[in-house]
């Protein structure tokens, strides 16, 4: 099957803006879907944009409801992201030795996440909601054991595509998938990455979920400042000055939207600094580091437990904080360190000095340029 002969609509409904994929057949498909997963068969996927706060409170049946809307059969397949599709979109055709491969993904990934990585306690902060939606059609007759291998393949490629963007998980946490195969012909058995149908479909997706990444990040490819690495790690504006408000240091006569304007407008002009992002970077390269035990002589489980004579994220807090504005922003990033507000808590060791420097330095400029303004360092 060609691109071609994909027909692919796009649009709003209901407020939402979708993507709706018709196949010039019917396919066999195994899918972990939000609605029409699992094993079945289907010449339609919807894929559906909702807002990072959704919250109906039946989301498969209000998928259900839009799709006579559309024109689609019942059994079509339904993915559900936050992701932008205008952006995040993408497809591409592979022909690998006679086997040819489609792909169709859209790629949020500001809440990539490590396999397994859940599971450590106090390691990983709350994530913004993001979606890896991954669906492959493959011209190879596929027995219900080569569609399981499929979705182990494609996911490999997946994890593949995120590491060549240098992006610090395996995927994120709400991803789905979809394999299409013909009903009809000899069935495969297998569909790993050594069959030439496995690597179509594996070629397929790294390279259109790369392209997707790429727009994901904007124009300047991997070379982004530290506030989009933040986010991808869940670290978020309003997690920062919720960390400011729970130090309590704001004066009440002060309008807080406007310190807040301030702060944000702050951190937006050292996000385009090379020194304070090259800072920020140091502490998240070490941090992945710490985090899977490949610091020397500190273990995984030593590194989570912040000894006291691990001192490089402190001189890295230090440092930046001197860096934007002086002693003054030291004793500011030493108040947060101490305390750890917010989500201060819940980072690990690098993380937690390097962010609290960074809101503690930031908060220590506006708080000197207020009481500049109203006489009262005079």
């Amino acid at each position: 099957m060609k691109l071609s002969e994909a027909r692919v609509e796009k649009g709003v409904v209901d407020g939402h803006k979708y993507v709706a994929i018709r196949l010039p057949r019917r396919m066999r498909t195994l899918a972990s879907t939000i609605l029409n997963g699992g094993l079945g068969e289907t010449d339609s996927v919807l894929m559906l944009q909702v807002s990072l706060h959704y919250d109906h409170s039946d989301p498969v049946e209000h998928m259900r409801s839009l799709l006579p809307r559309l024109n689609l059969p019942s059994d079509t397949v339904c993915f559900m992201t936050a992701a932008e599709l205008d952006k995040a979109f993408c497809t591409k055709g592979i022909e690998q030795n006679g086997s040819e491969a489609l792909a169709f993904v859209s790629a949020g990934i500001s809440n990539a996440i490590r396999a397994g990585e859940s599971s450590r306690e106090g390691s990983v902060p709350h994530r913004q909601v993001g979606t890896i939606n991954v669906m492959v059609v493959t011209d190879e007759p596929l027995d219900d054991c080569a569609l399981a291998n499929a979705i182990m393949t494609v996911t490999e490629a997946k994890a593949a595509a995120l590491e060549d963007h240098h992006i610090p998980g395996t995927g994120t946490t709400s991803d789905a998938v979809l394999v299409m195969c013909p009903s009809d012909g000899e069935k495969c058995l297998w569909s790993g990455s050594s069959s030439d149908h496995g690597i179509a479909m594996a070629v397929a997706v790294r390279s259109a979920l790369g392209e997707s990444i790429t727009r994901w990040k904007g124009a300047n490819g991997d070379s982004v400042h530290f506030l989009r690495h933040l986010a991808i790690r869940g670290i978020t504006y309003d997690d920062m000055w919720n960390s400011v408000k729970e130090m309590n240091a704001l004066d009440p006569a002060w309008d807080e939207t406007v310190i807040r304007n301030k702060f944000e407008k702050k951190l937006e002009l050292l996000a385009k600094d090379i020194n304070v992002n090259a800072l920020l970077t140091a502490a998240i390269l070490l941090e992945e580091k710490g985090r899977y035990g490949q610091l020397y002589g500190l273990n995984e489980e030593k590194y989570q437990e912040d000894p006291v004579h691990l001192l490089a994220d402190e001189l890295l807090g230090i440092a930046l904080a001197e860096y934007i504005g002086g002693s003054k922003c030291v004793f500011e990033y030493i108040r947060y360190d101490k305390k750890k507000p917010g989500i201060l808590s819940k980072l690990g060791p690098f993380m937690d000095d390097i962010v609290a420097s960074l809101i503690g330095a930031t908060m220590s400029t506006i708080y000197s340029e207020m009481l500049e303004g109203e006489g009262r360092l005079s």
